[in-house]
C-alpha cells in the first residue's frame, strides 16, 4: 500500500525513523535512521542560523551527527535544499548514506522505495 503524500513535499513527507530502504532494483540499501525536510534557502557556503548562546553546542553536535559532516559541502548544502534520508548502510561494515528527496520513488507501508541505485547515493 503506497501512503499517500502532500505533492509539494513527495514521499519524503511519509518518511520516518525505522522503515526499510529499498533501491531501484530492490536490494536493501539500510534503514532510515533520519528524516530532514528540505530548505529552499540552503546555498552553498551559506552559515548556519543562530540557535541562541544555550542552543549552540547541542546545535552543533546534532549537525554533525546528522547533517553529513564528512561530505563535500557542495553535496551537504544540495541535501539540505531538497531534504534527504539518512540511512544507516545494511551490512556490518556500512556507513551511513543519504538520500536526497528526488530520489524516493515511494513510500509503501514501512518501506521506503528509491528510484536510483544504491550506488548512487552519497556517503
Amino acid at each position: 500500500m503506497t501512503v499517500p503524500v502532500n505533492d509539494d513535499q513527495g514521499p519524503i513527507a511519509a518518511a520516518h525513523a525505522g522503515m526499510t530502504v529499498v533501491d531501484s532494483s530492490g536490494e536493501e540499501v539500510g534503514t532510515v535512521e533520519d528524516v530532514r525536510m528540505g530548505d529552499g534557502g540552503v546555498t552553498t557556503g551559506s552559515q548556519p542560523q543562530d540557535r541562541g548562546a544555550v542552543d549552540d553546542l547541542i546545535g552543533a553536535v546534532r549537525d554533525a551527527v546528522t547533517t553529513g559532516d564528512g561530505l563535500p559541502e557542495a553535496e551537504r548544502a544540495r541535501l539540505e535544499r531538497a531534504g534527504y534520508l539518512r540511512i544507516d548502510g545494511a551490512g556490518f561494515l556500512s556507513g551511513n548514506r543519504y538520500a536526497s528527496a528526488d530520489q524516493l520513488a515511494a513510500v509503501e507501508g514501512d518501506v521506503v522505495r528509491l528510484n536510483v541505485p544504491g550506488a548512487d547515493l552519497v556517503g
